[in-house]
């Protein structure tokens, strides 16, 4: 079977394609930046529950509804773009993974109440219940984003969906050699970037111990998940890494200024400077994202180019999502000006 068959007809867009690439990517930078936070800290706060410290894991428990519910919203924009230009390979791939993909929404609201349960019956548990709890709430995280990075990975290689005629389930990309370090690299720059936030945490605490403790965290998981990016470079097909070392000069500008990022978050990370810290490892997420994107599009190019896509050039429907954006930003940083003069009246 020609797997060319397999993948459908685009659908005409109404603006021009790079609108949607530029919000993809800026959309997914901050949908990260909130899922690693999230994850991050929850995995660092059980790890020292474990040891018998459970000073970490309360105060990140207290952050973790809202982080999620963060994380959920900020993940929808992402997920739509990224439908509107790559829609047909997209719902393909999710369609194909069958019930394990449906049951992403299941085991993300059982993490969703399990971390509430958590933060508002903390003192009606005891240990042994809520480290059980907190610890499941964590594993349905990490199934989420394995189910995310198999869908990620799969709509890139129609080549692998003929498959699905081979089964009466829905499949995973386990054949994929780049899947399992893709997953690593981001569960690993999940805990970097959770180090820091509990860091960041614990200086808005007061707390030099957690400062210590999140800064300690985010070194050495980056260093190590520098090892795990060579490891998913060397497993991206030949003339993705190709394109990548030198055969696309943007695309490997793109991937240098990220590695510079990274150097810069670990250099301020090794000095102790959480607030320096952060602005570097934002950079590294937002262009991390764009190195990414690079990524799909090289997958793609033998079945697609996003230069394809039929545009119909009506532009109602953008200039109204624009006034809503402003609008709607407006309105949450007028709440923001109230909240904290709330907060300020009331120290």
């Amino acid at each position: 079977m020609n797997p060319a068959s397999l993948i459908p007809l685009a659908e005409p867009i109404p603006i021009h394609w790079a609108w949607f690439d530029i919000l993809l990517i800026a959309t997914f930078a901050a949908h990260v930046l909130f899922m690693n936070a999230l994850l991050g800290s929850a995995v660092i706060g059980l790890a020292h529950a474990l040891r018998g410290d459970g000073g970490i894991i309360r105060e990140a428990g207290k952050k973790l509804p809202p982080l999620l519910a963060l994380t959920i919203n900020m993940g929808v924009a992402p997920l739509l773009f990224l439908q509107v230009n790559y829609g047909n390979f997209d719902y393909v791939s999710s369609v194909l993974m069958g019930g394990w993909w449906l049951a992403v929404i299941a085991v993300l609201l059982y993490s969703y109440y399990g971390f509430y349960a958590y933060k508002f019956k903390y003192d009606a548990m005891g240990p042994g219940l809520r480290t059980l709890l907190f610890g499941t709430s964590l594993l349905g995280l990490f199934y989420v984003g394995f189910m995310f990075s198999n869908n990620m990975t799969l709509m890139l290689r129609p080549e692998a969906w003929t498959r699905y005629f081979e089964t009466t389930a829905g499949f995973l990309n386990w054949s994929d050699p780049a899947l399992y370090p893709r997953f690593l690299h981001m569960m690993l720059g999940a805990v970097a970037v959770g180090g820091l936030f509990v860091a960041l945490l614990g200086q808005v605490r007061g707390k030099d111990d957690m400062v210590t403790t999140g800064m300690w965290w985010f070194t050495r998981t980056t260093l190590a998940n520098l090892a795990v990016g060579v490891w998913f470079l060397m497993a991206l097909p030949s003339e993705v890494l190709t394109a990548l070392m030198g055969g696309n000069l943007p695309a490997t500008l793109t991937l240098v200024a990220a590695l510079l990022a990274v150097g810069g978050a670990l250099y301020a990370g090794f000095k102790g400077q959480p607030r320096q810290t952060a602005g570097w490892a934002v950079a590294t997420v937002f262009l991390m994202a764009c190195v990414r994107h690079w990524v799909r599009a090289l997958y793609l190019a033998p079945w697609f180019t996003i230069e394809s896509l039929p545009v119909t050039n009506r532009y109602g429907s953008f200039y109204l999502f624009v006034g809503f954006l402003v609008a709607g930003g407006a309105i949450i940083a007028y709440m923001l000006k109230l909240y904290f003069k709330s907060r300020q009246g009331r120290a």
